[in-house]
């Protein structure tokens, strides 16, 4: 099972809310986040950040990547 570390959450604007600042996003293939720790928010991978957020949870499943995330900071206006 290939996996992949990362330093980074893309979002590619493909993030759902689920309350608050809490959101869900669903990543291809199996990708490792350290829990709780607050990473780089990016649209996408080659725009500047646009705030930072912590993981709640990881879930793999079917060759994906399920991330709950908390926003922490936002730099700007969406």
């Amino acid at each position: 099972m290939p996996i992949t570390v990362q330093a980074t959450i893309v979002t590619a604007g493909r993030e759902n809310r689920i309350e608050g600042n809490r959101f869900q996003i669903t990543l291809e293939g199996y990708q490792l986040f350290i829990l709780e720790h607050p990473f780089t928010l990016q649209k996408n991978e080659n725009s500047s950040p646009v705030g930072k957020a912590v993981v709640k949870e990881l879930t793999w499943k079917e060759g994906t990547t399920t991330l709950v995330y908390e926003l922490i900071d936002l730099h700007g206006v969406n």
